[in-house]
């Protein structure tokens, strides 16, 4: 979908990269510039296997890696000769770090009018909080989602990924592609802003409640059982937790199901409200009901036979190998320099005319210097020798 698209990314951690790693998977052609000496600050974070930081493998299988001295004007130079065969820029360092290395875009776009640049940071390019230091748990914290993420009446708990990075990512794709639809049109590149808050906050389908209530309702934390729906929830069962939803359409279809006689008489059961109401009650019998099975599944079963929305809660491991996940293909094997054959987690898009592939593995430091810098900037290779030597291009 993306071939000929060639991307430049100048990115650390997760955001940038995880956006470059979706076009690399869709057939663009993404350049990592990585600053020298070290590069992405993610090849320093553990976990460590076989020497190699497995988040940074996962985020930049695809790529390849050019490591620049961006503080010599020889490195700024071969940055600007690439930018010129470039179609996307994208970024995500702190606002006014990119203006200063002189890349920022209205530089680039002297350099290439049709370029398209993104940048990802905590809270955007402008506004009061623009130069503060925003990173994820901070944007989960600023966007109203770790206030509605834990036990009623505990405090507030952090999801267990990084979310708004992940979540940015994905919108940064998004704006990218509707930036590359407008050039087609227009002949024009495009400055792209996003903020990890933003980006989160406008997802949350709860700021309605808000909005209409004019503040009486201010959504909090209900934990393991919804406070809008019963049951709908995280249930304890004979050996896991199972996750059950019932639509209150659905409530006989699920008593019928379940068998448990009292919920068609006890009256803290008979609408939806009271069900709410009393939905720890409730979430206590059908616990009871889950670990009368044998095993886990076979009360899922019982459900799923009747089309009500149940699953078992599982682990990263237990989800890779889920069946339904390996028949999707949500998983691609690649082969590692340094560690072997790995599968790592492809883009989930199902195009009828295209697919999604990994092209390369996850590159060293600086691995493609001499290639990129003589296919795309037109350096020579005395004159990428010359770099190397004078200490611009860095490979380790």
């Amino acid at each position: 979908m993306l071939a000929g698209v060639r991307v430049l990314e100048l990115g650390q951690f997760i955001a940038a990269p995880l956006l470059t790693r979706m076009m690399a998977d869709a057939g663009a052609d993404v350049i990592k510039l990585e600053m020298a000496p070290g590069g992405d600050t993610m090849r320093g974070f553990p976990p460590f296997f076989n020497g190699q930081a497995a988040g940074f493998i996962q985020q930049n299988r695809g790529k390849r890696s050019v490591c620049i001295d961006l503080g010599r004007p020889e490195g700024i130079e071969a940055a600007y000769a690439m930018v010129r065969h470039c179609d996307v820029v994208v970024e995500n360092f702190s606002p006014g770090v990119m203006d200063r290395r002189g890349l920022g875009y209205a530089k680039l776009c002297e350099v290439n009018p049709r370029i398209i640049m993104c940048s990802i940071s905590g809270y955007g390019q402008t506004g009061p909080y623009a130069n503060w230091p925003g990173t994820d748990p901070i944007a989960q914290a600023m966007s109203g989602l770790m206030y509605i993420t834990g036990n009623e009446g505990g405090a507030p708990v952090y999801i267990g990924t990084a979310i708004t990075d992940e979540n940015a990512s994905v919108h940064g794709l998004a704006a990218i592609a509707m930036g590359l639809f407008h050039r087609e049109r227009s002949g024009r590149g495009q400055y792209i802003d996003l903020s990890l808050i933003e980006c989160m906050f406008h997802l949350q389908d709860i700021i309605g409640h808000y909005v209409f209530s004019k503040g009486a309702i201010v959504p909090g934390r209900f934990g393991q059982h919804h406070s809008g729906l019963a049951p709908c929830g995280v249930f304890q069962a004979r050996g896991r937790y199972v996750v059950i939803a019932v639509q209150p359409r659905q409530w006989d279809r699920f008593v019928e199901a379940t068998g448990i006689a009292e919920l068609s008489a006890d009256p803290r059961f008979q609408t939806a409200a009271a069900r709410v109401e009393n939905r720890f009650a409730l979430a206590a019998i059908i616990e009871r009901w889950l670990q009368t099975f044998a095993d886990d599944e076979a009360p899922l079963a019982v459900l799923r036979a009747r089309a009500i929305m149940c699953a078992p809660v599982m682990d990263i491991g237990e989800a890779m190998r889920d069946p339904h996940m390996q028949a999707r293909g949500a998983m691609r094997e690649i082969v590692q320099p340094g560690f072997g054959p790995v599968s790592l987690p492809i883009t989930p898009f199902h195009f009828s005319q295209a697919i999604m592939e990994i092209p390369r593995p996850s590159p060293g430091l600086g691995e493609h210097n001499a290639e990129v810098l003589q296919q795309i900037a037109g350096y020579s290779p005395a004159q990428v020798e010359a770099l190397t030597r004078a200490g611009v291009l860095v490979e380790g």
